[in-house]
């Protein structure tokens, strides 16, 4: 990030807190960190950023540890403040507000008084902020969308925490998240990198910059007439390479593309199409100079059945395997869901909690512990194991 915006010669580099993992602490950050500062510094371009949950204490030792003309931490100990900064184009005015702490239960927007913060109309503004737009209990500073539609306030919010990239409004302000620039895990897909924001007239333009070497997505495939393991595997390669393919210039910085692939339609045996699909982690490819992988596949497919609604109606295992699957689908309850649904969510719980598994939490790679979570295992296991009733059946 730092070369591209030397290269580009852009104006200001802004950071929206998080910048230091907690995990990884002061010593192991302070020389990327200010190494990275003093090319900034060299190509004259100034540094603006603020403190999230992760580096609260973390940034200001680092900015204190080695003084900075061009570096700029606002918003400390919790306080609005508004910073105005020289730019090759011109001043530029940043508001911002920093995590005093580690977790914050209220919505800093609440106390921002942009008459106090004296911002000069006449001067592009930008507003920097780390916090949570989707989850008003979250503890890590709960925002609402109201809260940033100011009279004279910044054209343009960029929000930190969120490492998916996301458009919370394309106007009066302009407010998203950037994610994070490294893509940190299979949930957060599509294109991460820094984005390039320009401010002309008023107007807001915003450029996402892939400069990621790893990019996640996810593909669907339908198994309808899937015959054996060759041809779901040839399938599953061309759908990766056309999506990379179908993309020009999309790929240009990625090395390695991660695909989860959902099987969905119909088939008549989903035990014989998970045999298939059980190795296609081992498929690797290189298309467009990236190189191409399987993460896993995620088999959503359905039995072929004549009459599902038929078949729930009669007291068979097939039936109540038919009628769970509707019951699932249609988001009906009945007693045995509900006990399946309990069962299941602990069976989650202790694994999650189980010393081979606990350590996924740190890269957000659990099963969530919900009843949602749990009903999604419960429909996909009662799909296989109705199509190999129904296979038994025929067998027989």
């Amino acid at each position: 990030m730092v070369s591209y915006a030397i290269d580009e010669q852009i104006d200001a580099f802004l950071i929206a807190g998080d910048l230091v993992d907690r995990d990884n602490r002061f010593f192991e950050a302070i020389g990327p960190v200010q190494e990275g500062f003093e090319k900034l510094g060299k190509a004259g371009i100034p540094v603006v950023m603020v403190s999230g949950n992760h580096d609260f204490d973390v940034l200001p030792d680092i900015i204190k540890n080695k003084q900075y003309k061009h570096v700029f931490l606002i918003g400390e100990g919790g306080e609005w403040e508004a910073q105005s900064i020289d730019t090759q184009s011109g001043p530029l005015q940043v508001v911002g507000w920093s995590f005093p702490e580690r977790y914050v239960s209220d919505d800093p927007l609440v106390d921002l008084s942009i008459s106090k913060l004296k911002l000069n109309p006449n001067i592009p503004a930008l507003g920097l902020l780390h916090g949570d737009l989707y989850d008003q209990k979250s503890n890590y500073a709960p925002l609402s969308v109201s809260g940033f539609t100011l009279d004279n306030g910044p054209q343009a919010w960029v929000i930190g925490h969120i490492h998916k990239p996301d458009v919370i409004k394309e106007r009066s302000p302009h407010v998203f998240y950037p994610g994070s620039p490294q893509a940190m895990s299979a949930k957060e897909s599509g294109v991460h990198g820094p984005v390039l924001l320009t401010l002309e007239n008023g107007n807001v333009n915003r450029k996402s910059i892939n400069l990621s070497p790893v990019r996640y997505e996810k593909l669907e495939l339908d198994v309808r007439n899937m015959k054996n393991q060759t041809d779901v595997r040839t399938r599953i390669s061309h759908l990766m390479r056309d999506f990379v393919k179908e993309q020009p210039g999309q790929f240009q910085n990625v090395l390695h593309t991660v695909f989860d692939i959902e099987l969905t339609g119909t088939h008549s045996n989903l035990s014989d199409l998970n045999d298939w699909v059980r190795n296609a982690d081992e498929i690797e490819l290189i298309e467009s100079e990236t190189k191409i992988s399987v993460r896993k596949v995620i088999n959503s497919s359905e039995p072929v059945v004549d009459n599902l609604n038929e078949l729930a109606q009669q007291p068979t295992p097939p039936g109540m395997l038919a009628k769970l699957i509707l019951d699932i689908e249609s988001g009906k309850s009945s007693d045995l869901l509900e006990k399946l649904t309990e069962n299941m969510t602990s069976q989650i719980e202790s694994a999650n909690q189980s010393g081979t598994y606990s350590p996924l939490s740190n890269f957000g790679q659990q099963i969530e512990k919900s009843s949602d979570a749990a009903k999604e295992l419960l429909l996909r296991e009662s799909r296989q194991l109705l199509s190999e009733m129904l296979a038994q059946k025929e067998t027989n």
